[in-house]
C-alpha cells in the first residue's frame, strides 16, 4: 500500500498534473455558471427534482416550528434532501451549484489519483479524469438539483480513500443513495483494517434509521414515494403490463403502493422470461445509453415539447421500447429524427468506451483493488433490478471506474498491437 493510499487528506494535492485537469474544467463549470444565472430554471430540470425543492425550501421553516424531527424523518432517507437543503439555507441555489462543482471537480482530481495508485502511467490516469469530467452526467449533475451531485462524489472518495476514510465515504454516499448499503460487504475484501471500513460503512445508515425508530417506531431508512417498496411495485405494474390481465399484478390504491421482496421473488419465479426480458433492456440502457440527454433536453433545454413528452411514464421512450421493442424506436427516429440522431451518437460513443472498459477489465484488472473496479460497475448495474426502469443516470457512481477500465484497455490494446506490428 502506497503513502498516497494511506493518506486521508480529502483535498487532491494541486501539482503540475491536477493543475492541467483544474484550470480547463474550473473555466469550463465556470462558464455553465454563468449560464445557470440566466436560466435559473434548469436547476430544478433533473429528475425528482420539483419535488425535492419543495422539501428544501421547506426545511428552514421546519427548523423554526418546533419540531424539526418530524419534519426530518417525513421526506425518506435525510441524504437525499438534507446537504442540499443547508447549502439552499446558507445561500441559495447559486450556492448549491457552487459547492457541487467544487465537489464535482475534486472528484475529477481524485479519478485521477485513483488512476495513479492502480498503476495507470500519468497520461493515462490524466486521460482517465478528463474522459470521466467531460461525461454527460458529470457536467450537467453539479449544476442541478440531482443527488447524484452529492453522491457520486462520496463514492470516488471512498475508492480514493484508505480503509476507515473509504467506510465513512460510502456510509455517507449511502445516506444520500441507498443503492451503495450492501456494497461494503464485497469491497471489504479489497480492503485492509476490515472491520474498522466495515462500521464506518454501516455507522451513517444505522444511526439514521435509529433515529427514524425514536422518532417514529419504525426501523426503517424513512418512507418516501421513491422508496424500495414502492421501486419495486411500480417495476412489478411495469413488467405485469405484458403478461395476460389474469397474472398481472393486482393494482393498489394511493398510499398503498408499496410490494416487499417476497413479492418480488415470487413474481420473478412465477414469470421468469419476461422478468429476464426487462432484465435484459434495464441492462442495454445502462450499458449503451450514454445520457447524453440530460444535457440537450434537461440543461440546454433544446426541445422543451418533445422533453415534456417523453418524460411521461405512461408514453415516454422507456414505455415505448419495453412494448415496442426496435419498432418503437424507429417510430420515434422518425418523430424526433435531430433528437434520437444525437442520442445515437451518444450510445455509440458510450458503447466504444463500454468495449474498451470491458477489455480493459479482461486485461488489466488483476489485483484486489482494481478488482474492486469491476466488481462496482457490476454491482451498479445490478442493482437496477430494484427499480422501477433503468435510466442512465443511475450508472453515474460507476462511470469512474468505467472510465479507468477504458483507459486501461485502450492501452492494452495499444501494446498487444504494437508487439503483433513488430
Amino acid at each position: 500500500m502506497t503513502a498516497l493510499s494511506q493518506r486521508l487528506v480529502v483535498v487532491p494535492a494541486l501539482g503540475g498534473a491536477a493543475w492541467r485537469l483544474a484550470l480547463p474544467l474550473g473555466a469550463l463549470h465556470a462558464a455553465m455558471f454563468v449560464y445557470d444565472l440566466a436560466h435559473p430554471g434548469r436547476f430544478v430540470n433533473a429528475d425528482r427534482a420539483g419535488e425535492r425543492i419543495q422539501v428544501v425550501a421547506g426545511f428552514g421553516e421546519a427548523m423554526q416550528s418546533g419540531d424539526p424531527l418530524a419534519y426530518l424523518t417525513s421526506h425518506g432517507i435525510v441524504g437525499d434532501w438534507l446537504p442540499q437543503a443547508l447549502l439552499y439555507a446558507a445561500g441559495g441555489q447559486y450556492f448549491v451549484i457552487a459547492a457541487q462543482v467544487l465537489l464535482a471537480l475534486a472528484s475529477v482530481l481524485w479519478v485521477h489519483e485513483i488512476g495513479l495508485r492502480l498503476g495507470l502511467r500519468e497520461n493515462a490516469a490524466q486521460g482517465a479524469a478528463l474522459l470521466y469530467a467531460l461525461l454527460p452526467h458529470t457536467l450537467v449533475f453539479p449544476h442541478q438539483l440531482a443527488s447524484e451531485a452529492i453522491s457520486v462524489p462520496l463514492v470516488i472518495l471512498a475508492f480514493r480513500l484508505a480503509a476507515g476514510g473509504a467506510g465513512l465515504a460510502i456510509g455517507l454516499a449511502t445516506l444520500v443513495r441507498p443503492i451503495t448499503a450492501l456494497w461494503p460487504l464485497i469491497h471489504v475484501f479489497a480492503k485492509e483494517k476490515r472491520r474498522a471500513y466495515l462500521l464506518l460503512a454501516f455507522a451513517p445508515l444505522l444511526a439514521w434509521m435509529s433515529i427514524v425508530f425514536v422518532a417514529t417506531g419504525e426501523f426503517s431508512m424513512g418512507r418516501s414515494g421513491h422508496d424500495l417498496g414502492n421501486n419495486i411495485y411500480y417495476r412489478l405494474q411495469r413488467i405485469g403490463g405484458a403478461l395476460p390481465p389474469a397474472e398481472r399484478p393486482a393494482v393498489r390504491p394511493d398510499g398503498e403502493t408499496k410490494a416487499t421482496l417476497g413479492e418480488y421473488v415470487a413474481f420473478a419465479v412465477s414469470h421468469p422470461a419476461v422478468m429476464a426480458k426487462y432484465a435484459a433492456i434495464d441492462m442495454a440502457v445502462m450499458g449503451f445509453k450514454s445520457g447524453i440527454e440530460r444535457l440537450v433536453l434537461d440543461y440546454l433545454y433544446l426541445y422543451p415539447a418533445e422533453r415534456s413528452e417523453l418524460k411521461v411514464a405512461e408514453t415516454g421512450w422507456r414505455s415505448r421500447v419495453d412494448s415496442g421493442g426496435a419498432g418503437a424506436l424507429l417510430e420515434l427516429a422518425r418523430q424526433q429524427p435531430v433528437l434520437i440522431a444525437t442520442a445515437t451518437t451518444g450510445a455509440l460513443a458510450f458503447t466504444l468506451l463500454m468495449l474498451f472498459a470491458v477489455y480493459g477489465a479482461a486485461r488489466w484488472a488483476r489485483s484486489p483493488e482494481r478488482l474492486a473496479l469491476v466488481a462496482f460497475v457490476i454491482y451498479i448495474f445490478a442493482t437496477t433490478q430494484a427499480v422501477d426502469a433503468a435510466q442512465s443516470r443511475l450508472r453515474a457512481p460507476a462511470e469512474f471506474a468505467i472510465c479507468l477500465l477504458a483507459i486501461a484497455g485502450w492501452q492494452a490494446l495499444k501494446r498487444r498491437a504494437r508487439r503483433h506490428g513488430g
